[in-house]
């Protein structure tokens, strides 16, 4: 595996801060998902609905991540940690004391403020604090605390909805926040540089495009009238035209689109939108899948699903040594038809049992070690100075991707159910989960147009 000594305390402290934040923002999402059919009936509305709880925290990130870079270059890396765990865990509190949906889709948007400012911020701090050949070592370790967020978050969550309610799966938030906050005060540097003026006009421009796509893709399939539709699709155009003007017409731009003309990036980024649409209709769609169509409690399904961290975990364990010998083309090749194999192997789960485990373990492993492998092969040709953008580009287009993927799954489950005319029915899941088998697979298209030798400086390739 890897050694620790070699980092210095506030090297370790960052790994710490950092992999503790994302672990919370992982509980955050994956205890949610467990609690939407108890959402549902305490705010007297669908768990197909309550999804705009999930997708208005992911678009929020969406529209807020590509200011983070910015912002942490103009007033450093240590402030706005610091401002961001604090308003993440306030929000937190704000959204467990929700009594009506559109209160916790307000103040879940109002979190993914702060969130959009919390992670990308902290990758971009590891970057500055480690060197390139670092990278594949420093994300592993940053990864650990990360998945045991799908391992207790489910459980967890079950845990909390079945015995007390679901306003409590939002406090679990807040002394991580505290603890965080005084670790940053502490060890983390504040980190500043340079800055170019930043296009208010088009960040104000993409986050109404992004929020009024969002809102239209959520509320498309309880739309009955077309010409709401029409008004959607006219107001999404416009917006997206003012954006493109403003965009195009400035020298300070928010997306960096120099970062396309390098293969690797670019792959990698069309790879990784895949991976997180099917990251976020997966999740979707099986727990829907356990409570609604098996009809398992929120505590035993949240303990089905939290072995899928099982396997997240066996991935970190094994991905250190096998891309030594496989290269990344080849795992992310291996791990895309697994996952694949093990989505359709979904349709097989018909109770809680040892095959069921065993099916989520494995697609945990293959699921899990793809996007890491995209993440760190992105840096692999991409210049020191273009870092703040490209982290800015692929965290703010995974948010983006993982709410189009959940609307996708509540899409699916929607349309099967009218096309069997039963609600919540065995074929509804079965058909769902092959749709977004399929949709998985597509990421092969650029795996294979990946250089064999891409990353090899990363994963300190043999060579038999």
């Amino acid at each position: 595996m890897f050694k620790l000594p070699n980092y210095t305390l506030k090297q370790f402290m960052c790994i710490a801060i950092i992999g503790s934040m994302m672990m919370m923002e992982s509980i955050d999402t994956n205890i949610l998902t467990v609690a939407i059919p108890s959402i549902a009936v305490n705010l007297g509305t669908t768990p197909l609905n309550v999804k705009l709880a999930i997708v208005s925290y992911l678009v929020s990130l969406s529209i807020f991540i590509p200011i983070s870079g910015y912002l942490s270059d103009k007033f450093g890396s240590k402030n706005i940690l610091l401002i961001s765990i604090a308003g993440f865990g306030f929000s937190s509190l704000l959204c467990g004391l929700s009594s009506s949906l559109i209160e916790l889709v307000i103040f879940r948007f109002v979190q993914g403020i702060f969130g959009a400012l919390t992670v990308p911020v902290g990758r971009l701090l590891m970057l500055k604090v480690f060197s390139k050949q670092e990278l594949v070592k420093v994300f592993m370790l940053i990864s650990m605390p990360l998945l045991l967020g799908p391992l207790l978050a489910p459980y967890l969550g079950g845990l909390l909805v079945s015995y007390y309610s679901w306003h409590y799966i939002f406090y679990v938030n807040i002394p991580f926040s505290l603890l965080a906050l005084l670790a940053t005060f502490r060890f983390v540097d504040n980190y500043r540089q340079e800055v170019k003026k930043f296009n208010w006009k088009s960040f104000i421009a993409l986050g109404i495009f992004l929020a009024i796509l969002a809102f239209w893709l959520d509320t498309a399939l309880d739309i009955k009238n077309a010409y709401v539709h029409l008004i959607y699709a006219l107001l999404t155009l416009i917006t997206l035209i003012i954006y493109l003007k403003t965009e195009l017409n400035s020298n300070n731009r928010i997306v960096n689109y120099k970062l396309f003309k390098i293969k690797s990036y670019n792959l990698c980024f069309w790879s990784s939108a895949i991976s997180r649409i099917t990251f976020g209709a997966k999740g979707f769609v099986l727990i829907l899948y356990l409570q609604l169509a098996l009809k398992i409690t929120p505590l035993e399904s949240g303990f089905i699903t939290s072995w899928m961290a099982l396997g997240y975990l066996f991935s970190r364990i094994a991905v250190s040594k096998l891309l030594k010998y496989l290269g990344f083309k080849k795992m992310l090749t291996i791990c895309n038809i697994g996952t694949f194999i093990s989505m359709l192997m979904f349709c097989l789960i018909d109770k809680p049992d040892t095959f069921a485990i065993t099916v989520i373990v494995a697609n945990g492993f293959f699921s899990a070690v793809i996007p890491l492998l995209i993440y760190v092969l992105c840096y692999a040709d991409v210049p020191s100075e273009d870092y703040a953008s490209a982290t800015g580009l692929m965290s703010t287009t995974q948010q983006l991707f993982f709410a189009v993927g959940v609307t996708l799954g509540a899409a699916c489950i929607f349309i099967c159910n009218k096309i069997y005319a039963v609600s919540y029915g065995n074929q509804t899941f079965m058909t769902a989960f092959v749709i977004i088998a399929l949709i998985g697979l597509m990421g092969q298209f650029c795996f294979n147009k990946l250089n064999p030798d891409s990353g090899e400086k990363l994963a300190n390739k043999k060579n038999n």
